[in-house]
């Protein structure tokens, strides 16, 4: 790569370059291309550190040194800060973006090996902010995947990825359909879980790995259809007056307490 310091920086917002990059910042655009805009130091550095290859690397001048540290092999694209602040998906634009492949989403479910396996599975989640705290959550408490319906938002989108704070690298997410989870569940002997106000309280010591825990969207809850096929209820027990909890609070309470028996 020449030396990037001489690299010549772009200005005009009409360069066809910027114009590129700016339709690539928006999620459908990036997909139909089969890539990922990223944007700003620490979501560029955490998908760099997972492994992530970047095709295309973009900075203002003054994070050149950024470039020549985490993509030393690929020559940046160097814009004027007001230029940069055309492609930007944020208030306070850091000078710093990457396009990278975007990963496949997952077809199989895997298995840990000890048969202690916990999985959350998303029905119809719609929010990409709860949708990106459950995969960072079962990133943290060591779940063997995160599996989402076709219905569930994009976890590519660029809120859910945010949202994970790099855990979208780390933990596998899984595709499938709810009949395709509780065919692959029953072959394999996996608990499977349900929150509903008839289940027995949770941490009543009935639940047992390898489990499978189910949460639903964010206004409807669970189908009917998919409460009814799961072999356990669980309720989470509040002392206050509210009457439910958020969706990626009540999957951060149960991954905890699963992960209690890893």
């Amino acid at each position: 790569m020449k030396e990037i310091f001489k690299l010549q920086m772009i200005t005009s917002r009409d360069n066809p370059n910027v114009k590129r990059i700016a339709k690539l910042a928006k999620r459908s655009e990036a997909r139909k291309e089969g890539l990922i805009y990223l944007e700003g130091t620490r979501l560029c550095e955490e998908a760099l550190s997972s492994g992530q290859k970047a095709v295309e690397v973009i900075v203002t001048e003054s994070r050149l040194s950024w470039a020549k540290e985490f993509t030393p092999d690929l020559e940046p694209m160097v814009l004027g800060d007001n230029v940069f602040a055309k492609i930007s998906n944020t208030v306070n634009p850091q000078g710093v973006a990457i396009v990278i492949k975007e990963p496949l989403i997952g077809a199989e479910i895997p298995r840990r090996g000890d048969n202690k396996d916990i999985y959350v599975v998303l029905e119809n989640t719609q929010d990409p902010g709860n949708l990106g705290t459950i995969i960072r959550t079962a990133d943290a408490f060591g779940l063997t995947a995160v599996i989402i319906s076709p219905t569930t938002c994009d976890p590519y989108n660029d809120k859910v990825i945010r949202a994970t704070m790099g855990s979208i690298w780390h933990i596998p997410v899984v595709r499938k359909t709810m009949a395709e989870c509780f065919e692959f569940f029953s072959k394999e002997n996996v608990d499977t879980v349900a929150t509903h106000l008839k289940g027995n309280e949770l941490g009543s010591g009935d639940l047992k790995l390898p489990c499978a825990y189910f949460i639903g969207n964010e206004g409807d809850g669970l189908t009917d259809e998919t409460s009814g096929r799961c072999t356990k209820l669980v309720k989470i027990p509040m002392k206050g007056r509210a009457e439910s909890l958020n969706a990626a609070v009540a999957a951060s309470v149960i991954g905890y307490e699963l992960s209690k028996l890893i």
